[in-house]
């Protein structure tokens, strides 16, 4: 699809230049409150103490699988350039240039700017101990912090040499050394061959190559030839995606999926003079920008499934003008509404240099008057099986799925609950990352199993994984009165031997239903995730939330499930709960207003 326009560039390709790219704006152009917080956010970090990354800060992940004492030291090193660095291009005064050049410098000096889980040259192998610096790996960090260095450059190039001469030029050097050069002289794997499946990476990084050689003044022989390999890789990409666009990693991987797609073919368009623009109409991109809104609940809650947590943030700028290109007015309205709800001085520390350039120079356009935001009544998504439909007060989710995608769990034909705009039967989402979630291990973590979804476990077994799992006789309907799916959940469990059919049915205005059947001769035991605590009075199920009444349900018990790990704790309370209702034969589950 992509590589397609590649005849049509012209002979000279432009540089990058974001504050031409978004209205033409220069610092005057900033709205005042976007400025100061800009300076407030910056004058935290005034003589700041850059973390100092031992070697065996690095060397913890392979030998502990601990991916935090590493990567807890050069995140804050990231939030404290950027921070810095946005400051000093809203006020110009100097101010905070020796702290910034510290920061420029410190990263600089990092041995590897690939995280430690990431630095290998074949996927899916074992990383190597530590970064070998005659042979960089660009993985998402360093593609990323590439393109961060390479903006401070753009942004701040003359005053920053001013402070500290020379600076700019091992910004180049090191870019090009430890990015452009490996990604124009070997194949990783995110770059795709048409044949192996990619994922979020592939469009994040790529993201960030271009933004690194469009800001950093490299040649236009390098330039043409990084948007060669950029147009492919993104091709295989959207190869990885069905017609309608669904994001199999989840709504929180939208962010780097979907939403870095946009940016890099914002910068492809405009280095281009525009000939990549045609591309913003095709109806497969237009889906993969308004999978955000088919999976909204309300507020930050979304469906999550994979490795994803139910508060997936609020969208921004980014999700606006990727609305705005695709004329996608309900994507616009999202983000809208969100950027209604959050104050300037909350801006993410998470987001990129990138994202928050964009947010500042955005503020303006992002604060027009959009359509009033309503998320679509129902959808299904034939690529992933991702079934929903909602009314004034239900929101209902199914995932019939195979259990083998991207970041997936073993939950083929689990539901998630919301009434109200409040959870209440959950995906538990997942536990902050260790060399354990990425093995062959991964699926005896209790998030990622079955029984820790909503799902039955039949005589002890629980969901296998991979392709070969999955729900069978999947069929959906949808009109005006009522919504529904059903399936059949043996297949998606080894052995065989048994049947569980699933029907979950939407009354809209009415009722909401759950009825299982089960056959066999094993003990089915059916488990259900709670946020609140779930009291069973003898027919219900109750909780604050909402209530679920039960017709052939005996001994239902509950347990409380701690909840210590601090990725969690960023959408959930201290203790969720699960309810273990022993199925015979049929089960009708009522959830009540």
């Amino acid at each position: 699809m992509i590589q397609e326009y590649l005849e049509r560039l012209p002979e000279q390709l432009e540089d990058f230049n974001p504050l031409n790219k978004y209205g033409g704006m220069e610092r005057t152009g900033l709205r005042p409150d976007v400025r100061a917080a800009l300076i407030r956010r910056g004058e935290e970090y005034l003589g700041y103490g850059w973390p100092v990354m031992t070697c065996g800060d690095y060397l913890a992940y392979t030998r502990t699988g601990d991916r935090t004492r590493y990567e807890s030291k050069c995140y804050p090193r990231q939030q404290a350039l950027c921070a810095l660095a946005l400051a000093e291009w809203a006020e110009r005064q100097g101010r905070f240039l020796d702290d910034l050049a510290d920061g420029v410098w410190a990263v600089c000096e990092e041995s590897g700017w690939q995280l430690p889980a990431h630095n290998n040259y074949i996927r899916d192998t074992v990383p190597l101990p530590l970064p070998d610096v005659t042979r960089p790996v660009p993985d998402l960090f360093a593609c990323e912090t590439a393109a961060s260095l390479s903006l401070i450059r753009a942004l701040l190039g003359p005053e920053l040499d001013r402070a500290a001469p020379g600076l700019c030029r091992r910004i180049r050097h090191e870019v090009e050394a430890r990015v452009v050069k490996p990604y124009l002289r070997n194949h990783f794997w995110w770059m795709g061959n048409g044949h192996d499946p990619v994922n979020n990476w592939t469009s994040w990084c790529t993201q960030n190559v271009l933004l690194t050689v469009f800001t950093a003044g490299f040649s236009q022989e390098v330039k043409r030839r990084v948007v060669e390999q950029a147009a492919y890789s993104l091709d295989c990409f959207l190869d990885g995606y069905g017609p309608d666009g669904c994001c199999e990693e989840g709504a929180e991987y939208y962010h780097h999926a979907g939403l870095t797609l946009w940016g890099a073919l914002e910068v492809l368009d405009q280095v281009s003079g525009g000939c990549f623009a045609p591309l913003f109409q095709e109806e497969k991109i237009r889906n993969i920008a308004m999978y955000i809104v088919n999976v909204h609940v309300a507020g930050e809650w979304y469906l999550n499934y994979a490795d994803c947590l139910p508060r997936a943030g609020l969208r921004g700028t980014g999700e606006y003008l990727f609305g705005r290109r695709t004329n996608a007015p309900a994507l616009c309205a999202l983000a809208a509404a969100d950027a209604a709800r959050r104050e300037v001085r909350d801006l993410p520390e998470s987001k990129s240099l990138f994202e928050r350039l964009v947010d500042a120079l955005c503020a303006e356009p992002l604060a027009e008057p959009a359509p009033p935001f309503s998320p679509p009544s129902d959808v299904f998504y034939p690529s992933t099986g991702l079934w929903a439909a909602r009314d004034e007060n239900w929101c209902v989710s199914v995932r019939a799925g195979h259990n083998g995608v991207s970041h997936g769990h073993c939950d083929a034909g689990s539901l998630i609950v919301y009434h109200d705009g409040q959870p209440l039967l959950i995906d538990v989402g997942v536990e902050t990352y260790t060399a354990k979630t990425f093995s062959p291990e991964r699926f005896s973590i209790w998030t990622m199993r079955s029984d820790w979804h909503n799902l039955p476990t039949i005589g002890g077994r629980v969901q296998g994984s991979g392709k070969a799992y999955h729900p069978g006789g999947v069929r959906h309907f949808e009109d005006e009165a009522a919504a529904g799916i059903e399936m059949e959940l043996a297949p998606a469990y080894p052995g065989g031997g048994f049947s569980y059919m699933r029907r979950v049915t939407l009354e809209r205005g009415k009722c909401l239903t759950v009825e299982d059947r089960y056959q066999g001769e094993d003990r089915a035991v059916l488990s259900l995730m709670f946020c609140h605590e779930p009291v069973w009075d003898g027919t219900a199920l109750v909780t604050q939330a909402g209530s679920i009444r039960m017709a052939g349900a005996e001994n239902v018990s509950v347990e409380a499930v701690p909840i210590t790990d601090p990725h969690l704790r960023k959408s959930w309370p201290d203790t969720l709960y699960r309810a273990l209702v022993p199925v015979k034969g049929a089960l009708r589950l009522e959830f009540l207003l």
